[in-house]
């Protein structure tokens, strides 16, 4: 077992995957000072049926440094499933998800790995970008789309919290950290294969007695490009956001 395990969930990011996994080994070996220090780790690239390079790419970081790891899954299921089977081959006393592109700052994979390592921390970390510290950096060119998006973000936060009685103010948040034993409770749990499995997330939590904590973030929005389409997604969004609460409705997620 290893001390930190960091999942990339990945579909179709032949772009970024070989410029990431180098950047973020060369973090990890050298994460600089400051708690907690890791002696092991490991990168676990889940490959969500990609119809590109990706797999390829990931695959060839793997021949060249033995502590990148990659499943691939075919076909191509959401990131939801991506990050379940991501929690569930992982083994290490603590397990990290974030985007490929690395969208979010290193320094906020090590403070989400801090607070999980700190006596008498949480089980689960996640990001909140609507934490007053949390700040955003963007290129004028996605300034439209990111508006949009983030009008889109906060209408969607407040049905979630008012739907699913989630005190949560950012379920979606691309960065999240778990220890060993949240993360198999968890992943064992969650059935939704998209996007919205962020909500079991919460859910299996609360329902589970697992402790939650947040801390701010810095994201960097590096394109204005991204795989949630809310108009042609959307039956299948309320599908699963039905799905969700029948679940919760019935006890699913409690002990």
């Amino acid at each position: 077992m290893v001390d930190l395990c960091v999942v990339l969930p990945a579909y179709n990011e032949s772009a970024a995957i070989a410029a990431s996994l180098q950047r973020l080994i060369a973090w990890l070996e050298n994460p600089g000072t400051g708690r907690p220090d890791w002696s092991s780790w490991e990168i676990l690239v889940v490959d969500d049926g990609s119809s590109d390079g990706t797999a390829a790419a990931a695959l060839e970081a793997a021949a060249r440094e033995e502590r990148v790891r990659v499943i691939r899954r075919d076909p191509h299921e959401g990131k939801g499933a991506a990050v379940a089977a991501g929690l569930r081959a992982a083994d290490a006393q603590w397990l990290l998800v974030t985007d490929v592109d690395l969208s979010y700052a290193l320094e906020d994979l090590r403070g989400a790995v801090a607070l999980l390592a700190s006596g008498g921390g949480p089980s689960v970390v996640t990001g909140d970008r609507r934490h007053p510290s949390s700040r955003m950096s963007l290129d004028l060119s996605a300034l439209s789309h990111v508006m949009r998006r983030q009008a889109l973000s906060a209408a969607f936060n407040l049905l979630v919290r008012l739907f699913y009685g989630i005190a949560w103010r950012d379920t979606q948040c691309g960065l999240k950290a778990f220890r060993r034993e949240a993360a198999a409770a968890i992943a064992a749990r969650v059935r939704t294969k998209r996007f919205l499995a962020d909500i079991e997330v919460f859910l299996c939590a609360a329902g589970l007695g697992i402790s939650v904590g947040s801390i701010p973030v810095h994201l960097t929005y590096l394109s204005a490009n991204s795989t949630v389409h809310a108009l042609t997604q959307a039956p299948s969004v309320l599908a699963d956001c039905l799905r969700i609460k029948w679940a919760q409705m019935r006890g699913y997620y409690r002990r």
